[in-house]
């Protein structure tokens, strides 16, 4: 009898030994907190508050490209003048630094230069107007400094029975 009771408190020693030496699982690291369609918050938010008039010199724009199926929104910046725009397309990269946007809009929207045509240049309500790419991605550009305030919200009335009385 001996010898069972003493592989029983054995083997549960082993089990309580081994439960107690598994590891925690691995804390997952932080998703980032892009949005699903940033495209569209940022075209919401302009349509929404309008812009200011967009200053003459380099400005820093959000980069937004899309498809049917997904958006990606990067930082960037671009010079303008007179509300349009007259300069390279620049992108942020990570470590601060900007290099010219590799993609080119689509021939279409091209002049006999290669550059964008001079109509699709203007800057209304702080966005560029939206072209297509040569790979078919949409490309627009929200000069978000420019965003005009947010306008203070109307006061919504209480009910009846709250202001009157009698």
């Amino acid at each position: 009898m001996k010898p069972i009771l003493s592989v029983l408190i054995l083997t549960f020693m082993v089990t309580i030994f081994a439960q107690g030496q598994t590891k925690p699982p691995a804390k997952q690291p932080a998703k980032p907190t892009s949005s699903k369609d940033c495209f569209k918050e940022w075209y919401a938010l302009f349509k929404e508050r309008g812009a200011d008039a967009i200053p003459d010199g380099v400005n820093d724009v959000i980069i937004t490209l899309r498809s049917t199926d997904y958006s990606e929104c990067f930082m960037g910046r671009i010079e303008c003048s007179g509300g349009k725009l007259t300069g390279k397309l620049q992108i942020q990269k990570v470590d601060g630094s900007y290099a010219e946007f590799d993609k080119r809009v689509s021939a279409s929207y091209q002049n006999a230069e290669g550059t964008l045509k001079e109509d699709l240049r203007d800057v209304t309500n702080g966005m560029s107007a939206s072209v297509v790419l040569s790979d078919g991605e949409f490309i627009r550009l929200f000069f978000y400094k420019s965003l005009a305030e947010k306008p203070v919200a109307n006061k919504k009335a209480p009910a009846p029975s709250v202001l009157v009385k009698k």
